[in-house]
Parts: C-alpha cells; sequence; structure tokens
C-alpha cells in the first residue's frame, strides 16, 4: 500500500504539500476517532491527491447538488471542510465529496 501512496503523492503535482496534508487529515482523524480500513485510507488518499492537484492548478469541480448529501453527518461534513481549509482555491462544494469518505468509516465501524 505504501507504493500506491507513494504514486498517489507523485500524481498531486506537489508531494510535500500532499504528505503535510495527510498528515494533518490522519491527525483529525484520530481527534475525531474515525477509523479507516487501509481501502478506505488509499480511497481518501487518491480523493485528497487530486485536491491537491485542483488547488495548485486552481481547477474547480462543478457545483453540486448539496441535497444529494442530506443523509450525511454534519460531522463528516465539517471534518471534510476543515481539511478542505487547509488547501487554497478549492470549490465550496468540495467538502460535500470529501465528507463521504468520513461517513462510509463511520458506518463501516458503526455495524
Amino acid at each position: 500500500m505504501e507504493e500506491q501512496i507513494e504514486v498517489l503523492l507523485q500524481k498531486s503535482g506537489n508531494a510535500i504539500i500532499c504528505k503535510e496534508l495527510l498528515i494533518n487529515t490522519q491527525n483529525l482523524l484520530i481527534e475525531e476517532k474515525v477509523k479507516m480500513n487501509d481501502t478506505q485510507w488509499l480511497s481518501l488518499t487518491s480523493h485528497l491527491s487530486a485536491m491537491v492537484y485542483r488547488s495548485i492548478h486552481k481547477e474547480q469541480i462543478a457545483p453540486i447538488d448539496v441535497n444529494l448529501f442530506n443523509e450525511v453527518s454534519l460531522e463528516s461534513i465539517n471534518l471534510a471542510e476543515k481539511i478542505c481549509m487547509m488547501l487554497p482555491n478549492l470549490h465550496v462544494d468540495e467538502k460535500y465529496l470529501l465528507s463521504i469518505h468520513f461517513e462510509a468509516a463511520k458506518m463501516n465501524h458503526s455495524l
């Protein structure tokens, strides 16, 4: 898995910024007691790498219908927002896409 993460760090366009974002995200997940399995962590890492790329290149995601995220907990959305605020130039709706990773992790561990 370390090899896959290294590839994603490089794809981000700035491996140093991406690694810092990963570390900060990991620390927030620990604080919030959100546990991810390896597959979820790899998926999250891929998303974070893409966010770094979009931030660097000032690429915006298409606006999202936030009503699609009504069932996502406010905690997951707030956690995602904290992470999105670590990078400049991201579309405000990025937090909704990111929140899905945390919601899925919470659901898996509450079963």
